[in-house]
C-alpha cells in the first residue's frame, strides 16, 4: 500500500484499512442547489449587554474593528430575552448609564405604565449614546444591523404601546440610521414571564409596526419575526406565517425562528459531535418546512438565534474546540433551506465567538474561514439531508480569490477514529486542492486553542488578522479524515459548471 503522509493534522490520501469509517462525496455540478444571502453567516449581541452599558465588547477596540471586519459581510442581531424588557430614554445621561433601573419613563406622550407583574423589577433603560454606540460600530465595519423592539409594552386592553418604539424610529431617523427591525422575542414563552399573547395580536403588532413606519417614511423597510423558540407552541410561527401569505400587504420580509441542541445545564461533551444530536437539527427542519408549505408561505426563512446549547453556552465546551462540530454541521445543514443564519453571539455568554477578554474562539476562526472561502451558491451533495452520517460532508461554490468553477467541501469526521471520504466526480478527482484543516491544540477537544494544518492560529501583535495559509495537496481520489477533526477543502481547478 502506497501511502504518502503529509502530516499528523492534515489530510491524508491512501487506500483506507478496514477499521475507518467510509464515505462516498458526490456533489452536483451542472448548476447551484439554491443560492444563500451573502450574509448567511451571521451574528447576535444579547440586548442585555445593553443594560450593562456594553461592557461585554469595546466598540473601539482595534482589535474588536479588525474581527467584526474580518468577517463582513454580516448582519448584526441585538435582541433576546432582555429586548422585551428595554424601553429608549431619549433624557438619559450619560452619568445615568451605570445607575441602573428606574421606576418609570416620561415619553412624549405621558407615562409609560410599568405596572404589569411581568415587567416589575426587570426593565431597564437604553439612552442615545448606547443606541449610537453600536449603529457607529455597525456603521464603522461594515455590518447590517437589525434590532428587536420590546413587544411586551401593552395598554390596558392588550394592544401593543408602540409610544416608546417611535421615539426610537424617531431618533434613529434623526440620526440617519440604516436599521431593520424585530418586534419581540420567542412569545411562545411568554408564559414564563406571566403573560401571554395570541398569534393575532402578534400579526396586529407587526401590521402596526409597518403602518407606523410608512407614515414616518422610514426608507428601505425591513422586517423581520416572529423569532419563536418552538415552531409548535401557541401556533404562533404557522398562524403568523400563514397570515402573512394570506396578507396582500406583507408585513415581513423574513420569518424567524430558534434553534438549540439542548440546555447547557445537561448537554455533554459527546453530544457536541453526536450523530443522534446534530440529527435532531434535520427533525426541526423538516417540522419547519412542513409547516411552512402548509401555511403557504414562499418567503425567506431566517435561522434568527442559534448556538450549541440554550441558557449561555455549558462552559469548557461551548467556548473550546468541539463546539465546531456543531457550527460547521449547521451551517451545512441549514444551507438547503435558510436564507440567513444568525450565530448566538459575537460576544457575551460560553456560546460566544470571543471571550471574555474579547480574544477570539475556536469558532471565530471556524466562521472567519467559512467567509473567506465559501461562496453563497449551495451545490447538492448527494445523502448530505440523510440522517446517521458520522462523516459528514457539505459543498459550495468557492469564493475569490479562487477562480470560476472553484468547489470548497466542508467535511466533518465526528469519529473517535480516522476515517475516509472517496471523491466520485471526476471533476474533483483530478483538481488540486488547498486544505484548512482544523484540530485542537495538544489533540484536547476542550482547548480554545485551534490549529489550522498543525500551527496555532492567533492574532498578529494582539489585534491584527493572520493570513489563515492553505496546504497544497496534488489531485487524488480518496482522502483521510483525523478523528474528531473538520475544515474546508478547496478544489481549485474542478471548473464546475454551476460555480462558472
Amino acid at each position: 500500500m502506497y501511502v504518502q503522509l503529509i502530516s499528523c493534522y492534515l489530510l491524508v490520501f491512501l487506500t483506507p484499512s478496514n477499521s475507518e469509517d467510509r464515505a462516498t462525496v458526490t456533489i452536483s455540478l451542472d448548476a447551484p442547489y439554491r443560492i444563500v444571502a451573502d450574509d448567511f453567516l451571521s451574528v447576535t449581541i444579547d440586548a442585555g449587554s445593553i443594560s450593562r452599558n456594553w461592557s461585554d465588547i469595546d466598540f473601539t477596540a482595534t482589535k474588536i474593528i479588525n474581527m467584526a471586519k474580518a468577517l463582513v459581510p454580516v448582519t448584526l442581531r441585538v435582541g433576546g430575552t432582555s429586548q422585551d424588557f428595554l424601553i429608549f430614554d431619549p433624557n438619559k445621561q450619560e452619568e445615568e448609564e451605570e445607575e441602573g433601573q428606574k421606576e418609570e419613563i416620561i415619553t412624549r406622550k405621558g407615562t409609560l405604565s410599568t405596572s404589569f407583574d411581568w415587567f416589575a423589577d426587570s426593565n431597564f433603560y437604553m439612552s442615545p449614546s448606547q443606541w449610537d454606540a453600536v449603529n457607529e460600530f455597525t456603521k464603522a465595519v461594515g455590518w447590517k444591523f437589525i434590532f428587536g423592539l420590546n413587544q411586551r409594552l401593552q395598554d390596558s386592553n392588550g394592544s401593543w404601546n408602540s409610544t416608546n418604539a417611535e421615539l426610537l424610529i424617531d431618533y434613529t431617523l434623526k440620526k440617519n440610521y440604516a436599521v431593520d427591525w424585530e418586534l419581540g422575542n420567542e412569545p411562545d414563552l411568554y408564559y414564563k414571564h406571566n403573560t401571554t399573547i395570541t398569534p393575532q395580536q402578534i400579526v396586529d403588532n407587526f401590521k402596526k409596526l409597518k403602518s407606523i413606519l410608512e407614515k414616518k417614511n422610514y426608507p428601505d423597510i425591513f422586517m423581520a419575526g416572529p423569532d419563536v423558540a418552538t415552531l409548535a407552541r401557541g401556533r404562533i410561527f404557522s398562524d403568523f406565517i400563514e397570515a402573512d401569505s394570506e396578507s396582500d400587504s406583507k408585513f415581513i420580509n423574513a420569518a424567524t425562528w430558534h434553534q438549540y441542541y439542548g440546555s447547557s445545564e445537561n448537554i455533554t461533551l459527546d453530544d457536541f459531535h453526536s450523530v443522534k444530536e446534530l440529527d435532531k437539527l434535520y427533525d426541526e427542519i423538516e417540522e419547519l418546512m412542513g409547516i411552512a408549505s402548509k401555511a403557504g408561505y414562499k418567503g425567506d426563512l431566517w435561522l434568527g438565534e442559534t448556538s450549541s446549547s440554550y441558557g449561555g453556552g455549558r462552559a469548557l465546551y461551548s467556548e473550546s474546540f468541539i463546539s465546531g462540530f456543531m457550527w460547521l454541521d449547521k451551517l451545512g445543514v441549514t444551507s438547503y433551506t435558510q436564507k440567513k443564519v444568525f450565530r448566538q453571539d459575537f460576544v457575551g455568554g460560553n456560546y460566544a465567538l470571543l471571550d471574555k477578554n474579547q480574544n477570539p474562539l475556536p469558532d471565530y476562526w471556524l466562521s472567519l474561514l467559512y467567509k473567506r472561502l465559501v461562496g453563497p451558491e449551495v451545490l447538492e451533495v448527494k445523502g448530505a439531508k440523510d440522517k446517521g452520517r458520522s462523516v459528514r460532508t457539505y459543498a459550495h461554490c468557492a469564493k475569490q480569490p479562487y477562480p470560476k468553477g472553484s468547489v470548497v467541501l466542508l467535511a466533518l469526521n465526528t469519529n473517535t477514529d480516522a476515517a475516509q471520504i472517496s471523491l466520485e466526480n471526476s471533476e474533483l478527482k483530478s483538481s488540486s486542492r488547498d486544505v484548512y484543516w482544523l484540530t485542537p491544540s495538544e489533540n484536547n477537544s476542550t482547548s480554545q486553542d485551534v490549529l489550522l494544518n498543525g500551527v496555532k492560529v492567533e492574532l498578529v501583535n494582539g489585534d491584527s488578522i493572520p493570513q489563515l495559509q492553505p496546504k497544497a495537496e496534488p489531485s487524488g481520489t480518496s482522502m483521510e479524515l483525523p478523528s474528531l477533526s473538520f475544515g474546508y477543502i478547496v478544489f481549485t481547478s474542478a471548473n464546475a459548471k454551476a460555480c462558472m
